[in-house]
């Protein structure tokens, strides 16, 4: 039996094995998911210190983002002389440096009104001729308006209103047709 309490602890994967977090660079709206991961497999394997995590977060990705990351204030055992006293940068301020380095990487700054009347133009002028279809742009609209709910840039109202006018005339006129006969006391 062994009573080396490290032993408990799991190791972090090594670079390109295929437990090891992945971030595709080309979507910078995923990175707050890839910091998400590390966090996860940092509790796991019981890495508190600052420097290893930014170590961690480093080694998971190209070499020309190891450079840009590396290079920003805060790695490692950088210091800030404030007030003549040095204070050591954490890991949280290093991670919130690396994302202001992409654009969307901030959840309020994903969507704007103008990507959800985007989605609900494209809707209207296309065929949601299948189930599918429908099913796409309803899922769609859903992701985009609860960001925008969430970070006040939508009304409840202007939702309902934006959905409707996301369906083709032809599509509407059928279903309210079916909802007459289905729900004929409904005013």
């Amino acid at each position: 039996m062994n009573n080396n309490p490290a032993a408990c602890w799991a190791q972090m994967p090594p670079q390109n094995n295929v437990t090891a977090p992945k971030w595709d660079e080309s979507c910078s709206r995923e990175l707050p998911q890839y910091f998400k991961e590390l966090k996860y497999l940092f509790a796991d394997c019981g890495i508190a210190d600052d420097t290893q995590k930014e170590e961690y977060a480093a080694c998971y990705v190209s070499y020309n983002m190891v450079e840009t990351w590396l290079g920003l204030l805060g790695f490692g055992n950088n210091v800030t002389i404030g007030n003549n006293a040095p204070q050591l940068y954490t890991y949280q301020e290093w991670k919130a440096a690396v994302l202001r380095l992409y654009p969307g990487t901030d959840a309020s700054a994903c969507y704007n009104l103008g990507n959800l009347e985007q989605l609900v133009n494209q809707s209207f002028n296309s065929s949601l001729v299948t189930l599918g279809r429908f099913s796409d742009y309803y899922q769609d609209f859903q992701h985009i308006t609860r960001q925008l709910l969430t970070n006040g840039k939508l009304y409840c109202n202007e939702e309902h209103c934006l959905f409707q006018q996301g369906i083709p005339m032809l599509l509407w006129f059928k279903i309210v047709c079916c909802l007459e006969i289905m729900l004929p006391d409904h005013h």
